[in-house]
């Protein structure tokens, strides 16, 4: 066991900064491992957790360490686990703000981070710390939407050349870090893959897998996407983007296959909420998000669609977590059938830059992923 301290950047309740300081040295146990971070990334979901951990995560025990998205190399290692020994580099998918563990020890803002065996890869050396920072959570959560039995319920990648299924997905938002992650899964389980973008980002995600991109920003986008899609055998849409349910539905109304489409964001935005006092926010806000989940109930139920949620932690409840973190995605990464994207934006160096990184998330990225080195 590493006998230095450990820092973390913690928050004492919802809705406070982020405050760094000592805080004990975590203890693997029975299938963990205890990882020396040297890189986090940040996702739109960590400031949500901060502003409005009582609406999103209300489990969560306080003070909490934030954070998903982990790469770093392993120091110690608990009873029964052997896929990885000390010195493996890796990369991790930190549960400490999930219902699933619930613990400081397990937050990715930290010096030394408790990771499950079953989510972590071992990292090729071809492979940064800032670049497999970025892949986790998107990892996890497009795995969840297009893998799960409850989701699209896809067949699951494999590191060769898939027999091709002759269906297609579509997934809205290819350049954001979820919709860069899907393409790849998608298209390594053999689907054929059909996403939007905005035109800057075609070439980057038809260099991901994507077969056709479609501009979001097209007033006929709809119109366009259902006339190519029509002659399709669809297997479903993952809408990431936020207020991408309603045209994903109102494709997936006029298409053939399976008429069913998984959710990875809210229909209005939610990440922009205050430090502090929010009652004017939620005021504003609320009414109009829940007016938006009613509104995409209604749309889906006429127009004969199902329509799913994605949390994307709930591969981790059963064995799709061990398949995608520990059979097929090292192996994928080593073979460049999956690439660290979307490229990291280093926004610092230290536990401290990572209010800033935060703010700078807020303020909105593209075609990039927020990291902080340690």
């Amino acid at each position: 066991m590493p006998n230095t301290s450990n820092h973390a950047a913690w928050i004492k309740a919802q809705g406070q900064a982020l405050t760094v300081s000592d805080v004990p040295m975590p203890q693997p146990g029975a299938g963990e491992i205890l990882v020396r971070n040297r890189a986090v990334a940040l996702n739109p979901f960590d400031g949500i957790v901060q502003t409005l951990g009582s609406l999103v995560t209300p489990w969560l025990r306080y003070p909490a360490i934030l954070g998903s998205d982990v790469s770093g190399e392993v120091v110690a290692v608990g009873p029964s686990v052997s896929r990885f020994k000390p010195g493996d580099r890796v990369l991790g998918l930190a549960l400490g703000i999930d219902k699933l563990a619930n613990r400081a020890a397990e937050g990715a803002f930290q010096n030394h981070v408790i990771l499950r065996q079953e989510a972590a890869t071992v990292l090729p050396d071809s492979v940064s710390f800032e670049q497999a920072a970025v892949l986790p959570l998107a990892i996890a959560t497009a795995a969840c939407g297009l893998f799960l039995e409850d989701q699209l319920g896809l067949r699951t990648p494999c590191v060769e050349a898939p027999m091709p299924t002759g269906k297609t997905v579509l997934i809205w938002g290819g350049s954001s870090s979820v919709g860069s992650a899907a393409i790849q899964l998608a298209t390594a389980a053999g689907y054929e893959v059909v996403t939007t973008a905005s035109p800057r980002n075609f070439d980057y995600v038809l260099g991901l897998g994507a077969s056709r991109v479609f501009d979001y920003n097209d007033t006929d986008v709809v119109a366009t996407m259902t006339k190519e899609l029509g002659k399709r055998d669809m297997a479903g849409a993952l809408a990431i983007a936020v207020g991408s349910g309603a045209p994903c539905i109102d494709i997936m109304s006029r298409c053939r296959g399976r008429r069913i489409v998984s959710m990875a964001s809210p229909p209005v935005p939610i990440d922009d909420a205050p430090l502090g006092s929010q009652l004017l926010w939620k005021l504003r806000r609320l009414p109009r998000l829940l007016a938006g989940f009613v509104g995409l109930a209604i749309r889906a139920r006429l127009r004969g669609v199902s329509t799913r949620s994605i949390w994307g932690t709930a591969l981790m409840k059963g064995a799709l977590g061990a398949t995608i973190f520990n059979d097929f995605l090292g192996p994928a990464l080593a073979s460049g059938r999956v690439v660290p994207a979307p490229k990291p934006l280093v926004a610092g160096h230290s536990l401290h830059a990572l209010a800033e990184a935060l703010a700078l998330l807020r303020r909105g990225v593209s075609a990039s992923k927020v990291v902080v080195s340690l």
